[in-house]
């Protein structure tokens, strides 16, 4: 049988069965993998959906695995030793400083910054921007990034830096608002023409456009909308005319000072996430990783 082109199961579904297996605990689990209880025995019923077997049987004392759990957890273990081996061969400069992030972290957020950073890491410094979704960030940690950027409520341990205080307010082209002015003058809660460009993305801790109506003190209005993957395409949409953007500070700053995106004249509303950028267990013991930290500390919004 060709199994070849079989989906594999995500590598934090992996990493789930593989940490309860070794814990015997799925609280023990989520604190080890720096997630909650709800996300890992969703992983793990994910899993089994994707095999199609009982990996775990529960009952009130807790959860157990199967004979075909502890078979899968064997060969999983087995893999991720091979894959963490193989990233620990990896001979990583010391000249060489591994970011990892998002997209739109690294063309928002990074890019404008770049040349600031590499002048005062060096010239000599190879600065790698590996980017994936937020749910793969796991997985380039495994790969050896050196810091990553995370969305918190609470500040992580030091060190870190606090990069962008999490503060959103509604944008659009001068042009849609133009073909709007009528709309956008009523209340929010009458937007109901009004199209809203959004994500596709599930929320992992950033605001949206239903805690920016609630804000308001208004629920969140039927209109029409546009979703997309990528943050970035959401921003070039709305300079196109194709609707309103939420925009983010520090992530819409250059479309709003080259005023291609005009805020609607509702001022900047705090919200309770910070993004940071925070060194790995592996980027601790780099000199440069200490020093791009204090870097973008000191050029944070």
């Amino acid at each position: 049988m060709n199994t070849s082109n079989r989906r594999l199961p995500s590598i934090r579904a992996l990493s789930a069965l593989e940490r309860v297996a070794k814990l015997g605990n799925v609280t023990r689990a989520a604190e080890s993998l720096n997630t909650s209880q709800s996300a890992v025995s969703r992983h793990l019923s994910q899993l089994e959906a994707d095999l199609g077997v009982a990996l775990i049987t529960r009952d009130g004392r807790g959860i157990a695995l199967t004979q075909a759990g502890r078979i899968h957890a064997q060969g999983v273990a087995e893999a991720l030793a091979k894959l963490r081996e193989a990233a620990d061969r990896v001979q990583v400069s010391k000249n060489e400083l591994v970011i990892a992030c998002t997209h739109e972290v690294s063309h928002l957020v990074l890019m404008p910054r770049y040349g600031e950073i590499k002048s005062a890491l060096g010239q000599q410094t190879h600065i790698r921007i590996v980017t994936c979704d937020y749910p793969a960030v796991p997985a380039a940690i495994d790969a050896g990034a050196d810091i990553v950027f995370e969305y918190r409520t609470a500040p992580p341990p030091l060190p870190y830096a606090a990069i962008v205080h999490e503060e959103i307010t509604p944008a659009a082209s001068p042009d849609f608002i133009e073909r709007h002015k009528a709309e956008l003058s009523e209340h929010p809660a009458l937007w109901q023409r009004i199209r809203r460009l959004a994500l596709t993305k599930d929320n992992l801790g950033w605001a949206n456009w239903t805690d920016w109506f609630e804000l308001q003190h208004v629920a969140l209005p039927p209109a029409p909308d546009r979703k997309f993957d990528n943050y970035v395409y959401a921003l070039e949409a709305a300079t196109r005319g194709e609707g309103v953007v939420l925009a983010w500070r520090g992530f819409a700053d250059q479309y709003l000072d080259s005023g291609q995106l005009v805020p609607l004249g509702f001022g900047w509303q705090k919200c309770s996430a910070t993004l940071y950028a925070v060194p790995t267990s592996r980027g601790l013991g780099k000199k440069l990783t200490t020093k791009c930290i204090k870097i973008l500390s000191s050029a944070a919004l």
